[in-house]
């Protein structure tokens, strides 16, 4: 594509842009429950390709990486890609900090933006929301709204069953310590961890003369790729990679 092609492209998703703008202000409205369920962190079960729409560039007067909430950004995909005027997407990258060798990968969730403008092959976004900066080089995952939880009352001890434990793994940035309001993925091979599904958090104490502790309580909020994610809603201690999961017969 020649230069002026390129500017031509550049004007008419401007343009687009000034006539939808009215229109796109109030953004998608979530809780602070569901904002912190959407930017939760996800994993990938075995390594597995992104999506090929991704964040490329703004519509700032200089070249810039790095964008906020409500600013403009470019999407290197179009209509011949699926891409519609008012769709949403998750903006989401891989988690790099020592991924290693381990065989999956950790996702973080940069926001969401809405498609204000659209042709063939590229697209301007209103960025909604942000959970952290959003970067050039990001890609884009439909979106889709959480789906609510209740805390529920406490449970009971003879409600829970010791034989299906799974592991508390880690929470936002892998990091390896959570507490109330806190959201961590766990790792896990029961399907009865599913969402709403409640469950209790003990610890071993590493003596052969006490049983597992109570430490807290938690819900699952959603399932992806085979991984929980749970909300701590209750919690004694500070809740740490390795703790137990619990779930509820």
């Amino acid at each position: 594509m020649g230069r002026h092609s390129v500017f031509g492209v550049a004007v008419s998703l401007v343009v687009g842009v000034g006539g939808l703008a009215g229109a796109q202000t109030a953004g998608t409205t979530l809780s602070p429950t569901e904002i912190a369920a959407a930017c939760a962190p996800s994993m990938t079960l075995p390594l597995k390709p992104v999506s090929s729409l991704r964040i490329v560039g703004g519509q700032d007067t200089r070249a810039r990486t790095l964008y906020g909430v409500r600013e403009i950004v470019v999407v290197d995909g179009g209509t011949d890609d699926g891409v519609q005027a008012n769709q949403e997407y998750f903006i989401r990258r891989q988690f790099k900090f020592g991924t290693g060798s381990k065989g999956w990968q950790t996702i973080h969730t940069a926001g969401w933006l809405r498609i204000v403008s659209v042709n063939a092959t590229t697209a301007l976004a209103e960025i909604e929301s942000v959970c952290d900066g959003v970067y050039a080089g990001d890609y884009l995952e439909p979106f889709s709204r959480p789906v609510p939880v209740a805390n529920g009352a406490p449970i009971a001890f003879a409600d829970l069953d010791f034989s299906s434990l799974a592991r508390v793994m880690f929470g936002t940035a892998e990091r390896k310590m959570g507490g109330p309001g806190d959201l961590m993925l766990v790792a896990s091979r029961q399907t009865t961890l599913v969402p709403g599904a409640r469950v209790a958090i003990y610890r071993d104490l590493q003596s052969a003369a006490v049983p597992l502790t109570a430490i807290g309580e938690g819900v699952i909020v959603s399932v992806t790729d085979a991984t929980p994610l749970m909300r701590i809603t209750a919690a004694r201690d500070a809740v740490v990679s390795g703790d137990y999961v619990v779930p509820t017969k």
